[in-house]
């Protein structure tokens, strides 16, 4: 998200600089909180999954005074949602059914840790297996560089002004 410029706005509108830094600080924390809820909906959309699923994945970095960024990361483990996530496995003739999904040749196994996962093999042979996942990294970059672009900043600007309004009437 770009850096607001805090110097023109309390010029423009008679407000103390430490009003418009805290106005300013809590419009960028509303803001990455709407971006965060906007891109886990829309990527959960697009992979027909639950939004819980994508949200986990997102990292909020919030705003300080000292610290006038805020945004939206995803996180170092994220990337894959586990088939197993998605819903509760069931086996069939083809494969698993996990909610409206079906994985052809899977299986439900639970390992030694105690993990339930659905699974495949590898090759032929009985092992290796591999779990099933679902990449998500790729969806979810494309909907926050969407959402960056345009609708950010305007929700930013609209934040802003409530947000200043109320700090200049509580003073």
């Amino acid at each position: 998200m770009p850096q607001p410029q805090f110097s023109e706005w309390n010029i423009a509108l008679g407000a103390s600089e430490r009003q418009i830094k805290t106005a300013a600080v809590r419009a960028l924390n509303k803001t990455a909180r709407w971006m965060r809820t906007h891109i886990a909906r829309q990527a959960a959309q697009s992979l027909n999954v639950r939004v819980g699923a994508i949200r986990k994945e997102l990292i909020l970095l919030r705003a300080k005074g000292s610290n006038p960024y805020a945004g939206v990361a995803i996180g170092k483990t994220a990337g894959v949602i586990k088939a197993s996530e998605l819903g509760s496995p069931r086996q069939n003739k083809r494969g698993t059914r996990v909610g409206k999904r079906q994985y052809d040749g899977a299986f439900i196994s639970t390992m030694p840790s105690g993990h339930r996962g659905v699974f495949r093999r590898k090759r032929k042979s009985r092992l290796p297996i591999r779990e099933v996942q679902l990449v998500t990294t790729g969806r979810i970059a494309s909907v926050m560089e969407a959402l960056a672009d345009k609708q950010a900043m305007s929700r930013f600007e609209t934040l802003f002004e409530h947000e200043l309004k109320y700090a200049m009437k509580a003073a």
